[in-house]
């Protein structure tokens, strides 16, 4: 679509990601432009000789479903699509990846809402993306 403006959400299933999730719904329903991607960062575990590829795999299936299940819900009570992704890796760094090659205009992500001194820090993933990217990051509290 010309014009488009792309978001990038990254979703790891707590409320913090479902709130951002809703203020990119908001944002949604007056800007048509807007193109949702919403991404899964898989931890990476190291290799084991008592795990076996196979389950890793599965691993990181069953993490990233039920990490999703609720946002993909949310979505589609309010009508919209997403394209929903999944990575393994660092998060900071796979979400910064991921943003620059699909040409993000924008991160938004929740806060942890870890109470009132704890909240005046940010995250470290949040952190290092916003000291790290060229695009806005958005914090929803």
């Amino acid at each position: 679509m010309a014009g488009e403006r792309k978001l990038l959400i990254p979703v790891d299933g707590p409320e913090n990601s479902l709130r951002a999730l809703s203020y990119v719904i908001k944002r949604a329903a007056t800007d048509k432009r807007l193109r949702i991607y919403m991404l899964n960062v898989q931890p990476a575990l190291p290799p084991s000789f008592f795990v076996t590829r196979a389950m890793i795999e599965s691993h990181y299936e069953a993490n990233s479903t039920e990490s999703l299940v609720r946002a993909r819900r949310v979505l589609a009570r309010a009508h919209l699509t997403a394209e929903v992704v999944v990575r393994v890796g660092a998060p900071a760094e796979t979400i910064l990846d991921f943003a620059r090659r699909k040409h993000c205009a924008e991160i938004v992500m929740g806060t942890r809402g870890l109470g009132s001194v704890k909240g005046l820090l940010l995250g470290s993933i949040t952190t290092k993306l916003i000291h790290s990217t060229r695009v806005p990051v958005t914090v929803v509290p």
